[in-house]
C-alpha cells in the first residue's frame, strides 16, 4: 500500500473520536459522531457501510477492500477525518487478518497524516500501532508504544488506559514477569464493563496459571470466556478457551482439556480461522485417544474432514 502524501488546507484536522480495537482487536474502529464539517459523500458512505457489514459478519478480507475504497475516495475529497477513519477501520482488518506489517504501514501512514494536520499523537493510533507490534512480535516497540500513551493521561480516556494494562499484562505474561503482570492487573481495578472485565479475568487467569492454581486459572479462563461471548468477542474467546486447555492439561486433566480444545477449534473452524482451528482440533484428537475418548475423537476428525 503507498502512503500517501498530501498537504492540507483549511481548517485543519477534524476531531475523530474512534472505537477502541480489541487484543485479539475483534472490534472495528467505529465512525465518529455527526459534526460540522465537509458535506456526506455518498459513495464514502457507500463504501464505509459495505465494509462495515462484511467486518460484522467477520469477513475480514472482504471488509478491508471496501476500506480501501474509502480511503481512496477519503483522499479524493481531500478529507482528513474520513482519511483517518478509514485508516484505522482497514488497519483493525488487516490486524485481523494477520497481516501485521501491512497493519503496521497502514497506522504509519495515519501518523503521517495527522503530523500534516498537526495533529499531534492520537493514543487511539498508539493503542492500535502498540496492539499490531505486540501481534507481530516486536515486544520492546510495543510496550514504548504503551508507555506513550500512559505519559499523556488527559488525552486517555479510562477506556484507553484500560486497554493499555490489559495489553501491558498480556506482554508481562508471555515474558513471564509475574511482578509486572500483578501491576497490570492491580491498574485494571475492578472494571464494571464486560469487555474489561473478562480483561481482568484474563489476565488474573494467567497469574494463577503462573504459579500453578490450576482450579483459579480454570475459572477465571472460564469467567472470561463467558464475559467474552456475552460481547460477541469470539476470536478473543477463542483465546481464552485456549487458555483454560492449557491449563487442564497441565494439571492432568486430560478429558477436560481435550473438550476446551475442541470448543476452541469449533469456534476457530466455523469462523474460518482454519489453521488455528486444525491446530486445536489435533490438540484435542491427541488428548481424547489418550483418554479413550471416542465420542470428542469423532467430534474433532469430522470438522478436520470438512475442511479438506
Amino acid at each position: 500500500m503507498r502512503c500517501y502524501l498530501r498537504l492540507i488546507y483549511g481548517m485543519g484536522f477534524i476531531g475523530l473520536l474512534m472505537a477502541v480495537a480489541v487484543l485479539t482487536l475483534s472490534g472495528c474502529g467505529s465512525s465518529p459522531p455527526k459534526q460540522k464539517g465537509p458535506a456526506p459523500d455518498k459513495e464514502l458512505q457507500r463504501f464505509n457501510s459495505a465494509a462495515r457489514q462484511a467486518f460484522d459478519k467477520s469477513r475480514f478480507e472482504q471488509a478491508a477492500n471496501f476500506y480501501r475504497k474509502a480511503l481512496e475516495r477519503a483522499y479524493v475529497r481531500d478529507d482528513t477525518a474520513a482519511i483517518l477513519d478509514a485508516q484505522y477501520n482497514l488497519a483493525v482488518c488487516l490486524l485481523n487478518l494477520q497481516s501485521y506489517d501491512e497493519a503496521l504501514e497502514v497506522v504509519r501512514c495515519a501518523n503521517t497524516e495527522m503530523a500534516l494536520a498537526d495533529h499531534g499523537k492520537s493514543v487511539d493510533f498508539l493503542l492500535l500501532e502498540a496492539t499490531v507490534l505486540h501481534r507481530g512480535g516486536d515486544l520492546n516497540a510495543a510496550w514504548q508504544a504503551t508507555d506513550q500513551i500512559l505519559s499523556i493521561p488527559s488525552q486517555s480516556s479510562s477506556i484507553i488506559k484500560s486497554k493499555t494494562h490489559f495489553l501491558r499484562g498480556l506482554m508481562a505474561s508471555e515474558q513471564e514477569d509475574l511482578d509486572q503482570l500483578r501491576v497490570e492487573i492491580t491498574a485494571l481495578g475492578q472494571p464494571e464493563q464486560s469487555r474489561l472485565r473478562a480483561d481482568y479475568q484474563e489476565l488474573v487467569g494467567r497469574l494463577a496459571m503462573a504459579g500453578q492454581n490450576w482450579d483459579a486459572a480454570i475459572d477465571a479462563f472460564d469467567n472470561a470466556t463467558n464475559l467474552r461471548r456475552e460481547m460477541l468477542d469470539y476470536r478473543g474467546m477463542v483465546r481464552v478457551v485456549v487458555l483454560a486447555g492449557e491449563a487442564s492439561q497441565k494439571a492432568g486433566r486430560t478429558r477436560e482439556a481435550a473438550i476446551y480444545y475442541l470448543r476452541a477449534g469449533r469456534s476457530a473452524f466455523w469462523q474460518d480461522q482454519f489453521d488455528d482451528a486444525r491446530q486445536w482440533l489435533n490438540e484435542s484428537i491427541q488428548l481424547a485417544t489418550s483418554a479413550n475418548e471416542d465420542q470428542i475423537i469423532e467430534e474433532a476428525r469430522s470438522l478436520l474432514r470438512q475442511n479438506h
